[in-house]
């Protein structure tokens, strides 16, 4: 199992416990992206990639219970809640009576989670990052999510949803694959030496942790390969930043890599998540192309 899709079920299994157990109910980004970057030792950014590919292949809903106001210094909120009609509808009862209190509470007089709504989601702007706006997005959210449940029933299997993770991480999958079958290979050789075949076993965590042990069992090419499906471009970046990686042809590589990567943006909806990252990481190799070509135009003959 590729190491992200076993951290997305991990995740998943705690945004269900959370719905089911705590006090609090549903989880948000405004407190439990700390927590899981911290159980999961995963940055913050990794956690909403994670999170992402999760409602993607419909384990979990994210509703957007406050929306981001830069005049006003406010952030985006958002809550998470597993796709399970028996979570949804308990989740339904707690968030109806929430609201109905509140509105009670600011209004001084009673009306039903269903009238509230109509009256007030029309103008749901005017309560953003308000407890009591946080509730009615969450309500008629619930209500949505229970009828998308009910209408595509089939894509809310565990075989679907797992079919559909793998589909998103095909590629690191892939890597993983091509790493144990390169290290297969090695082990059968007969006519190595048990020295040799055990400096060229590279577990897949010393090409993340050491770039230049890496090197040593591998081509920078095949490095770099597993690098872009794991679309981790912020790595190859640093690598070039650090000198690790300096070569001009190594740097070719991956700025037409990076060109190619680009056109296929439109066929993985995963990729299109990264469009800042590659952007920037082909720039970045671009500009150090030009400046290494510069200073050989310049060396002195």
């Amino acid at each position: 199992m590729a190491g992200s899709i076993k951290i997305c079920l991990e995740l998943a299994e705690s945004i269900r416990k959370e719905n089911l157990e705590s006090r609090e109910k549903i989880p948000t980004s405004d407190t439990h992206l700390r927590i899981w970057s911290s159980q999961l030792a995963r940055s913050e950014e990794d956690i909403r990639k994670l999170l992402y590919s999760l409602r993607d292949s419909h384990f979990i809903f994210i509703v957007n219970i406050v929306a981001p106001d830069p005049n006003l210094f406010v952030y985006g909120e958002e809550a998470y809640i597993y796709a399970e009609p028996f979570i949804l509808n308990e989740l339904k009862k707690i968030t109806e009576e929430s609201l109905e209190k509140l509105y009670e509470s600011s209004n001084y007089k009673r009306k039903s989670a269903f009238q509230i709504t109509r009256e007030l989601f029309p103008k749901i702007k005017e309560f953003n990052n308000t407890p009591l706006g946080r509730a009615i997005n969450l309500t008629v959210m619930l209500e949505e999510f229970n009828r998308m449940l009910t209408a595509q029933s089939f894509e809310y299997t565990d075989q679907w949803r797992r079919n559909k993770l793998h589909e998103i991480y095909r590629e690191e999958i892939n890597a993983a694959d091509e790493l144990s079958a390169f290290s297969a290979l090695k082990e059968s050789d007969p006519n190595k030496r048990a020295v040799d075949q055990l400096k060229e076993q590279a577990p897949k965590e010393k090409i993340d942790q050491n770039w230049m042990r890496a090197k040593e069992n591998f081509s920078t090419e095949f490095l770099l390969r597993v690098h872009f499906r794991k679309y981790e471009f912020d790595v190859i970046k640093k690598l070039i930043q650090t000198g690790k990686l300096k070569d001009e042809k190594d740097i070719k590589y991956v700025r037409d890599t990076i060109q190619l990567m680009e056109t296929r943006t439109d066929q993985d909806n995963l990729l299109k998540r990264y469009s800042t990252e590659m952007t920037e990481l082909r720039r970045y190799a671009q500009a150090k192309l030009n400046l290494m070509r510069q200073n050989q135009v310049n060396k002195p003959v």
